[in-house]
């Protein structure tokens, strides 16, 4: 839920890239969602790259699709064409996918 106000907050105020990393990177999100770490990716900067951990898991299938639907939109408004990987932290597999037109096709199960 914590996250749903930040996306909603994100695309109302126009943050850049930084701004949204920042807000992902905050004490409150990454408790509310399970992030671990993100970033840019070092190899593309229209890739942010998310890392989940074991608080994502915990979350309902479809808290953990509403939170990476945000996260994209949020992302592809502060990057034009940018793409969202969400990753598991700890063994860098893909936890999400992304069916064509953003919309969040699967979430991997809880571990």
């Amino acid at each position: 839920m914590a996250f749903v106000a930040m996306a909603a907050g994100a695309e109302a105020h126009s943050l850049t890239g930084e701004e949204l990393i920042a807000s992902l990177a905050a004490p409150a999100a990454r408790v509310a969602t399970g992030v671990e770490r993100v970033a840019i990716s070092p190899a593309n900067d229209r890739v942010l790259v998310v890392e989940v951990g074991a608080r994502w898991y915990a979350l309902a299938p479809d808290a953990r699709a509403s939170s990476a639907t945000g996260w994209r939109a949020a992302w592809r408004h502060a990057v034009p064409g940018g793409v969202v990987a969400v990753l598991d932290a700890s063994t860098g597999a893909p936890v999400v996918r992304f069916a064509p037109g953003g919309v969040v096709a699967a979430v991997g199960a809880a571990r």
